[in-house]
């Protein structure tokens, strides 16, 4: 054999072995599927063989999926159904073969990988950290299509199946043999040999299958036509409520399992293949996939021409025990790192380690840590009301109140108290950097890092360079944040930087059309059906209207009459309305209950405007305002205004970013609403950018 795969024998198990040479991972191309095809012939012939043994020569990978390159450029119905039959058809001769197989899993297991792994007899894995398994094609806008729908529930169940293929949720070792999905876990240390003395064991007939049990209400809901109607009706109404119907991937994967699970035959593999050709050529599948190469590029990205070793934090300073403070300090030391929390408030510091605590908690009833864990955890977490225990901090951010003078004052503070190589952060969402740096010594060493709330489960961070920020502190950052497990984007220092210079206005205009008449319900269904996770007016609740009314005051400072403040903002404030968390904002909150509240719930004009205008009102402020950040250079490009929006703002990715979006309706069509949306209202919020003037004069693309 040649290429990729490599036999080698040993007393009578042939060792079949994965490894692409021109690539530290394992992915199946049509080269490595058209290799394996060959290798399966051949092997099909082998008389001497008593079993097979399926292995990866990466260190941390088995196969991490199929080639997603291929897959973006299916444009056809018949292009799609044909690459899903060949890669079925390969696989169907591992499946057949005369003598058992084992799979032997190392590392990530994924998509078209675990696909492969699902044809074999039996799969094994190790206890690393880097066993990932799943079947994640949902996530890109399509199905399994090698056999994986199929083969999948057969293997665990229906009930098994659906929470892995419509989620495409990623499991490790342990829940992977919980699940069903591997035979058995050996030590990392001894894998190979461990996995070879079982695959012998199956070969002299001592292993074999050992069938999941299942009870009654199992075997009512998988093996009876009723109950599996209603199962999958139950599916389908979940699937709705989280998506809305916007990806229609969950969807046909459910009409799959109706027509299939507890068929067998060669019929069922058919219409995997077909039922994978309706969505390999849609634009969500498209988009998403756009999104998926996007996330990769930006994990790796190199944002400035610095190299450090490391990031150099061994301990990590806060300062602010609010829910921010707290969320920055739990993520820290989830990654192992010792935390020190100051505050000047008591209760406040009792509150940091509340909110720490309660999110271990939560990750452990999600099983994404272990009970046992979470005292290790906090005890990494320190708290203190003196600046003391900052001394010997690496990194110190600062996550006080939204106040140029409170912070030019805390940063005064620590730049006399911390060594010059110790990193100054700024959690603000919205003010200058530079400023807060004039306050020190070396401001070369104070940068900006602008998580999103909740701080453990947005993706993004903002760096921020000030003026006289250093590159090697800027890098510095990035390593630390990306050591957080967050995506960063670099920002200039301009107010409100990336995120919420775009978020605020579209917030904004919400709070216009509120006056205009339309009801908070209405403006936020417009949106949600958009696609955004949740409506503007929810949202600025959800923010808090102090918070918002704040940010929305100081990007009208900077930016004058183009971000004038809605009038129904300043009422909102005025009755001291602060949103969700007093029980009272734009709605009136009663435990899961939300009403609009009367007192300031709009609908109370005409709104002759139709529901198409008001949301090209809110989406289109936007999209003018980031033409505004690409032409002043507040980023760098098209795709890190995308990459911030869907990570930090929660724009839809099967829109594929707001850009993505905004070439897709084209730039004149925006413009021609612009202008006269601003003839309409008098008003300067809606004067267009020059660059995207400039854009629809040439018919050009933000992503040129």
């Amino acid at each position: 054999m040649s290429g990729a795969w490599k036999l080698t024998l040993r007393d009578g198990i042939g060792f079949l072995t994965f490894d692409n040479p021109d690539s530290d991972v394992n992915v199946l191309t049509s080269e490595h599927l058209a290799a394996l095809d060959a290798a399966l012939d051949e092997l099909a012939g082998r008389t001497d063989l008593a079993a097979l043994l399926l292995t990866s020569a990466k260190p941390r990978i088995f196969v991490a999926g199929a080639d997603i390159r291929e897959i973006e450029k299916i444009h056809t119905k018949e292009d799609a159904f044909a690459k899903a039959e060949r890669g079925k058809a390969i696989l169907a001769k591992l499946e057949n073969l005369k003598y058992p197989t084992v799979c032997a899993i190392n590392g990530a297991c994924l998509g078209g990988g675990f696909e492969l792994a699902l044809a074999c007899s039996f799969r094994v894995a190790s206890f690393s950290p880097n066993v990932k398994i799943g079947l994640p094609e949902v996530n890109l806008g399509i199905l399994p299509g090698f056999g994986g729908s199929i083969r999948l529930p057969r293997l665990v169940g229906l009930l098994g199946a659906m929470p892995l293929i419509l989620a495409g949720k990623i499991v490790g070792p342990e829940e992977a043999l919980k699940f069903g999905l591997v035979d058995r876990l050996f030590s990392e240390k001894t894998f190979t040999e461990d996995a070879f003395a079982f695959t012998k064991a199956v070969a002299d007939g001592r292993e074999e299958r050992r069938e999941p049990k299942k009870n009654w209400m199992k075997r009512f809901f998988e093996d009876t036509p009723p109950g599996r109607a209603i199962a999958l009706s139950k599916a389908k109404k979940d699937v709705l409520r989280k998506t809305k119907g916007h990806y229609p991937a969950p969807l046909e994967i459910l009409r799959l399992f109706g027509r299939t699970y507890g068929k067998g035959g060669s019929a069922s593999y058919r219409l995997e293949s077909e039922h994978f050709a309706r969505l390999g050529t849609t634009d969500v599948s498209k988009n998403l996939i756009r999104a998926f190469f996007l996330s990769e590029k930006y994990k790796k990205f190199r944002w400035t021409k610095a190299t450090v070793a490391s990031d150099g934090v061994e301990k990590c300073g806060v300062v602010g025990a609010g829910v921010m403070g707290g969320g920055i300090a739990q993520l820290a030391s989830h990654r192992g790192i010792p935390v020190r929390v100051k505050d000047l408030n008591e209760k406040a510091l009792g509150g940091a380690l509340k909110e720490a605590f309660g999110l271990y908690k939560d990750a452990a009833k999600r099983k994404k840590i272990k009970k046992c864990e979470i005292e290790n955890k906090m005890s990494l977490i320190s708290v203190g009301l003196t600046n003391d225990g900052l001394k010997g901090c690496d990194i110190v951010i600062e996550a006080v109140l939204e106040d140029i003078g409170v912070k030019q004052k805390v940063f005064r503070e620590l730049d006399a108290l911390t060594a010059p190589s110790t990193l100054l952060a700024s959690n603000t969402s919205s003010l200058s950097v530079t400023k807060m740096a004039e306050a020190c010594a070396h401001p070369e060493r104070v940068v900006g890092l602008h998580f999103f709330n909740p701080v453990n489960r947005m993706p993004l961070v903002e760096v921020i360079r000030g003026e006289k920020s250093s590159e090697e502190a800027l890098e510095r950052t990035i390593l630390f944040s990306r050591r957080l497990g967050k995506t960063v984007i670099l920002v200039a220092d301009r107010p409100g930087f990336l995120v919420n210079r775009l978020l605020l206005p579209y917030l904004n205009e919400a709070a216009y059309l509120l006056r205009e008449g339309f009801s908070a319900e209405r403006i936020d269904g417009v949106a949600e059906r958009f696609g955004m996770p949740m409506g503007p007016v929810e949202l600025a609740d959800q923010v808090g209207i102090d918070v918002g009314y704040k940010v929305a005051h100081i990007l009208q400072e900077a930016f004058g009459a183009r971000m004038k403040v809605a009038p129904i903002l300043e009422d909102a404030k005025n009755l001291g309305l602060l949103g969700k968390k007093s029980g009272k904002g734009f709605y009136a909150y009663d435990g899961k209950k939300r009403t609009p509240n009367p007192a300031i719930a709009g609908g109370s004009g005409s709104a002759r405007i139709s529901e198409e205008d008001a949301l090209k009102r809110m989406i289109y402020i936007m999209i003018n305002e980031a033409a505004r950040c690409i032409d002043e250079k507040v980023v760098d490009s098209a795709a890190t205004v995308d990459v911030g929006m869907m990570m930090g703002a929660g724009f839809p990715p099967f829109r594929g970013g707001l850009l993505a979006y905004a070439d897709s309706v084209g730039a004149p069509a925006i413009l021609k609403d612009l202008e006269r949306f601003q003839k309409e209202a008098d008003a300067a919020r809606f004067e267009p950018a020059p660059y995207l003037r400039a854009l629809a004069a040439r018919d050009g693309k933000f992503h040129a």
